[in-house]
C-alpha cells in the first residue's frame, strides 16, 4: 500500500498532511510513503527527516499523484491535481474547499465531516485546526493592537485591560477567549446558542445573551460557524457603528466581503500560520482515521459502512475495495 503526500497548492497554506513521526510509524506497519520534496519545508520538517522515517522523497507531484493508492492532504485535490490521479487513489482530505465534482469522480474520506462523538475526537480535523485558530486569533488580534492586554498599575499611571469581543463560542471562540483572557484582557462573548454561556465562564469571559452596543471594545473576533459557510454578522450598518480603532479578527467570515477598514483583518486559515503545531495535529488526526479504515494485519481497506464515522465522511460509491 502506496500513501502519497504531496505540497499543498492553496496560496499561503503552510501545513503538510503528515510529519515525520506518524511516517515512521505506517512505515514501521508496512506501508510505504512517498512525499514531494520540500512538502513539509513550511511546517518546520526537512526532506532527511522523512527519509529517516521510511518515506521516499519525489520531485514530481504528478508522479506521486499517479501511482499512490491512498493520497493524504490537508485540502482536497484541485482541477489539476485530480487530472493526475490515474490510479484512483482513495483521498483523505478536508472538503470544505472542494469543487463539485470531485464527489462525483473519486472515492474520498472528508475529514471535516467527522461526526462528534466521542469516538472520533481523535480524528476530528475541526476540533484540532479551531482550537489552534482560536489560540492565534487572539495573538494576532492583541499583537496588533498599540496596547498591552493586561490591567498594569505602575508608578507612572494605571493602564486599562484591553475589552475583546469575541462571537462564536465553538472550540474556536472558546480558545480565543481563554488565549485573550489569560494574557489579561477583559473579554466579552457572545453565541445564539444559550447552552454556551456556562462554557464562556469557564474560560473567564463575560457572557452577553445579545449584543447592541458595539462601541467600546478594543478587538472584535468573529468565529461563529465555519469558513465559507458562516452567516454574516457584521452588516455594513453594523460596522458603522464600530470605532475605527477597532481591531476586527474575521475567522469565519462572519463580516460582509463589502466591507473593507484597515483594522479589518481576515484570517480564514489561521493553523497555517503555526504550520508546525497545526501539522502535527492533523497528521494524529489522519492517522487516526486511517486506522480505523485499514487493515494493517491484512494490508488493504476495512470499510465497514455500518459504522457511523465511516457513512458520515465518506464520498463516492461505495465499491469493493
Amino acid at each position: 500500500m502506496l500513501i502519497g503526500v504531496i505540497k499543498e497548492t492553496i496560496e499561503h497554506e503552510n501545513r503538510v498532511a503528515i510529519t515525520p513521526d506518524i511516517a515512521k510509524k505506517l512505515t514501521a506497519d508496512g506501508l510505504q510513503i512517498i512525499i514531494e520534496k520540500n512538502a513539509g519545508f513550511s511546517a518546520g520538517y526537512s526532506d532527511e527527516q522523512y527519509i529517516l522515517s521510511g518515506a521516499k522523497i519525489c520531485d514530481s507531484q504528478q508522479q506521486i499523484c499517479a501511482t499512490c493508492n491512498v493520497l493524504f492532504k490537508i485540502w482536497a485535490p484541485s482541477n489539476q491535481e485530480c487530472s493526475w490521479l490515474e490510479n484512483s487513489p482513495l483521498i483523505i482530505a478536508d472538503f470544505r474547499r472542494a469543487d463539485n465534482f470531485l464527489c462525483r469522480t473519486f472515492r474520498a474520506f472528508a475529514l471535516n465531516k467527522i461526526p462528534r462523538i466521542s469516538r472520533a475526537q481523535s480524528m476530528d480535523i475541526l476540533s484540532s485546526q479551531d482550537n489552534l485558530s482560536g489560540y492565534k486569533a487572539a495573538l494576532l488580534a492583541i499583537n496588533l493592537s498599540n496596547r498591552c492586554a493586561p490591567l498594569l498599575i505602575t508608578s507612572a499611571g494605571t493602564l486599562a485591560p484591553l475589552k475583546i469581543l469575541i462571537f462564536g463560542l465553538g472550540v474556536c471562540g472558546l480558545q480565543a477567549a481563554a488565549t485573550a483572557k489569560r494574557l489579561g484582557a477583559k473579554v466579552y462573548a457572545t453565541d445564539i446558542r444559550a447552552e454556551t454561556k456556562e462554557q464562556s465562564l469557564s474560560v473567564g469571559a463575560v457572557f452577553l445573551d445579545s449584543i447592541t452596543d458595539f462601541t467600546g471594545y478594543d478587538i472584535i473576533i468573529t468565529c461563529a460557524g465555519t469558513f465559507p459557510h458562516a452567516p454574516v454578522i457584521i452588516t455594513p450598518a453594523i460596522f458603522d457603528t464600530i470605532s475605527e480603532s477597532t481591531i476586527l479578527i474575521d475567522v469565519s467570515g462572519n463580516i460582509d466581503s463589502s466591507i473593507f477598514s484597515p483594522n479589518l483583518f481576515r484570517e480564514h486559515n489561521l493553523p497555517s500560520k503555526i504550520a508546525n503545531s497545526a501539522s502535527t495535529l492533523f497528521a494524529n488526526n489522519i492517522y487516526n482515521f486511517f486506522r480505523l479504515i485499514y487493515d494493517f494485519s491484512a494490508q488493504n481497506f476495512n470499510l465497514d459502512f455500518q459504522d457511523e464515522i465511516i457513512s458520515a465522511t465518506y464520498i463516492g460509491e461505495k465499491a469493493d475495495d
